[in-house]
């Protein structure tokens, strides 16, 4: 079946791409948050005591890179601004997300054949890009283990390119809930793309 994995596009020109880039507690906040609430740019949409369990989760686990309660609050108070000018300024990113719920493995196989038989080098590798990433969030901030995965601009052309020349309904005959998810995950290239962004991979 596979694992659940959660994508949702970034805008690599936005102020709050830069600063994941250089503050580590927002950037921890970030993919701490990303499982939650269909994509980040939606978390602070979901039950107002929720949110507060979470954060509290989160902060308790990363004791050590929030510091004390004020410097807390002001991360949580700068994420907040963050994500709501980024959805003023790139409308529609909040609903740029897509999730292959536990129909990757399904989906990975079928697309590799699927580029093997059009003679693509390398498609595997090509593929497993596609799904996982070929970069990190904040490299220089963060471990790959505590990290998100990130499909860089030129992928999300390259993976849109692909996805172009494919017909979902073909690769998934008689099988709705793996198109279901494939044609999603393939609409959010084709947006990202379109749109210049990148895109951000979580695994849950």
């Amino acid at each position: 079946m596979g694992v659940s994995v959660l994508y949702s596009a970034i805008p690599p020109d936005s102020p709050l791409y830069a600063c994941l880039q250089r503050e580590k507690a927002l950037s921890i906040l970030v993919v701490s948050l990303f499982p939650y609430g269909c994509g980040i740019f939606r978390f602070f949409e979901i039950e107002p005591e929720e949110i507060n369990e979470i954060l509290e989760y989160v902060i308790e686990t990363h004791q050590e890179t929030f510091g004390s309660e004020l410097e807390t609050d002001r991360i949580i108070a700068e994420l907040r601004s963050e994500l709501r000018l980024t959805r003023q300024a790139y409308p529609g990113i909040k609903d740029r997300t897509a999730s292959l719920e536990k129909s990757s493995a399904e989906i990975e196989k079928r697309l590799s054949q699927e580029l093997s038989r059009r003679k693509f080098a390398n498609a595997d590798e090509i593929v497993e890009k596609l799904m996982f990433g070929d970069q990190t969030l904040a490299p220089t901030l963060l471990s790959t283990d505590e990290s998100l995965g990130l499909i860089s601009r030129k992928l999300v052309s390259e993976g849109a390119r692909i996805f172009r020349q494919i017909d979902p309904e073909t690769l998934f005959a008689r099988n709705e809930w793996y198109l279901d998810d494939f044609e999603r995950w393939r609409n959010l290239y084709l947006s990202a793309a379109e749109k210049n962004e990148e895109i951000l991979v979580g695994i849950a």
